[in-house]
């Protein structure tokens, strides 16, 4: 009897253990955990804005390097002018002009400044996106995809102006790619309806986001040491 018992508790333990392994969602936050992990790597981030020209403005391309001190780097082209960004924690500072600045320096309330604080490292990124997400599930392709908390996708939704921030609803998903055990990308997309024209016509406006793993445990995050000083 005693011997049934023990074989019982064990697989109990097991079955349990098994179940807790095979968590989406505690999956997906152990692989964002490796990735945080390596000592450092690179990401591109794409994104992809239909339904209206004014809500693209503001969305391009961008490169970036985070290494394990938490240290991150990131550029992107806006018109003629090549912008860098480094984050380290909560805080920031922008290259434009060919100094580095702090947030604080140039103005915590400037729109600009405003539209640069979404940018994130994508471990901190992707881990907000995992506590939004409503329901992880694996798919058959191997990726994790859940759709986002309905009140966060409206927040950002409103992101995209005046008219957008006047949307009744909006939603939001998210996917994620592993690779060994590790974040390779994610995806994540906000979309609502808004009114144009005189003839109050609806239009639905979608952001899409691709950001894709490079380099993990080769790539190095170079600051100059000025730099290095605001961010502490």
């Amino acid at each position: 009897m005693k011997s049934l018992l023990s074989t019982f508790v064990l697989s109990a333990t097991l079955l349990v253990a098994c179940t807790a392994a095979a968590d989406p969602k505690s999956e997906v936050s152990a692989a964002i955990k490796k990735l945080e992990q390596q000592s450092g790597y690179s990401w591109s981030f794409t994104p992809k804005v239909t339904g209206s020209e004014s809500a693209g403005r503001g969305q391009v391309p961008l490169k970036g390097k985070a290494d394990k001190d938490g240290y991150a780097v990131v550029s992107g082209e806006m018109g003629d002018i090549t912008v860098e960004i480094g984050i380290k924690g909560e805080k920031m500072i922008v290259n434009y002009t060919g100094e580095w600045l702090s947030t604080a320096e140039i103005g915590e309330n400037n729109r600009t400044v405003q539209r640069l604080r979404l940018i994130k490292r994508p471990t901190d990124e992707a881990t907000m996106l995992a506590g939004k997400a409503t329901g992880l599930k694996k798919e058959a392709d191997g990726a994790y995809a859940s759709e986002l908390d309905g009140a966060w996708a409206k927040e950002m939704f409103a992101l995209f102006g005046r008219r957008a921030a006047a949307a009744p609803s909006a939603q939001g998903a998210v996917k994620f790619w592993l690779k060994d055990g590790s974040l390779a990308k994610y995806e994540f997309v906000v979309k609502g309806k808004i009114t144009t024209g005189e003839d109050k016509t609806e239009v639905e406006v979608s952001r899409t986001a691709m950001v894709e793993i490079k380099d993990v445990g080769a790539a190095t995050v170079s600051l100059p040491d000025e730099a290095k000083k605001k961010l502490q």
